[in-house]
């Protein structure tokens, strides 16, 4: 039972990723000529570490020999460390000197490249780009808005190629709802109720139920949104799920189809624009920060670096400081 336990205290994605740069750290070990196995904790085990570093930072472990990010990095020593406290049972620590390469490092090391987000503008444009007679298109659009509105995640509401998370959105799990927040028809709804049986971050399963109301808009609100998607499911012949069919490559060439008609960079738009897009657009409107967090589900306040600063958001600045 142990052993079992042991084997599940990591995510089956982190698993894969420590997995693969625990290989690469092997590949290099062998060819400097050094056991990956570090026998010791200290400045040794810290010196080795810090040749591997410098290598995935001036090299990678890629074809183009193109060195890896910061972050890349860090990944990469916390999968050393992971299966050294696992398989080895020893906890390895960082010396000052160490600390301190990492430190050059990260300031001499690329800036990390933000994604776009998704504007109400960019939203309109969108609409008025595809044909709502198509099902899948129709679909497409209602599931756009959805984890718009919802701040949903990749995960949450579309397939990665073959993949589905068993937590993906179904179509039992989302319905219109009255003002009591009873279910009703799409006529009587004056909103939208969502449950996810987990996330990403939910490593307990507990699962959880928004509910947001209609916005007042005659394209972009959420009532609309599922009389769309109910319309495409009824059309394409499938009830069962709601918005999980849908590919995130499908998604992905819609926005950067939309960022070519707007003339803008299509490399800076993907699946997480929507994410943050719906987030800044709250904080925006000055919504309420917990309601934010808990809407998202995030457990730290790291939403808080997604936002770009609006035009109306500037309006009456320069009258409020004379």
């Amino acid at each position: 039972m142990g052993e079992f336990l042991r084997n599940v205290a990591l995510a089956e994605s982190t698993s894969f990723k420590y997995q693969s740069a625990w290989n690469q750290w092997c590949e290099f070990s062998r060819a400097i000529g050094w056991s990956p196995w570090l026998r010791a904790v200290g400045r040794a085990s810290n010196q080795k570490l810090g040749c591997f570093a410098v290598y995935c930072w001036k090299c990678g472990f890629n074809r183009a020999q193109q060195g890896n990010s910061y972050g890349t990095i860090k990944l990469k020593l916390a999968a050393v460390r992971w299966f050294h406290r696992r398989f080895a049972d020893m906890e390895l620590s960082d010396t000052p000197e160490f600390t301190l390469l990492l430190q050059g490092i990260r300031r001499l090391s690329a800036p990390a490249r933000k994604m776009q987000l998704i504007s109400l503008a960019f939203l309109r444009l969108l609409f008025r780009s595809i044909d709502i007679s198509q099902s899948r298109q129709r679909l497409q659009w209602g599931s756009l808005l959805l984890a718009y509105f919802f701040l949903l995640r990749r995960s949450e509401c579309l397939k990665n190629g073959s993949k589905r998370s068993f937590y993906c959105l179904k179509s039992a799990n989302i319905f219109f709802s009255d003002e009591q927040g009873r279910q009703t028809t799409p006529e009587q709804a004056v909103s939208v109720t969502l449950g996810l049986e987990g996330a990403i971050n939910d490593q307990y399963g507990r699962g959880v139920y928004r509910t947001m109301h209609k916005s007042g808009d005659n394209v972009i609100c959420l009532v609309k949104v599922l009389i769309h998607i109910q319309a495409a499911r009824r059309a394409i012949g499938k009830q069962r799920v709601s918005v999980r069919d849908l590919d995130e490559s499908t998604v992905v060439e819609a926005l950067k189809s939309v960022a070519r008609i707007a003339n803008v960079p299509t490399a800076n738009y993907a699946t997480h624009s929507i994410r943050f897009g719906g987030a800044t657009a709250l904080l925006n409107c000055n919504a309420d920060h917990l309601s934010i967090k808990l809407l998202g589900r995030w457990v730290s306040n790291c939403y808080q670096a997604y936002p770009a600063q609006s035009a109306s958001a500037t309006a009456t600045l320069s009258k409020r400081m004379v």
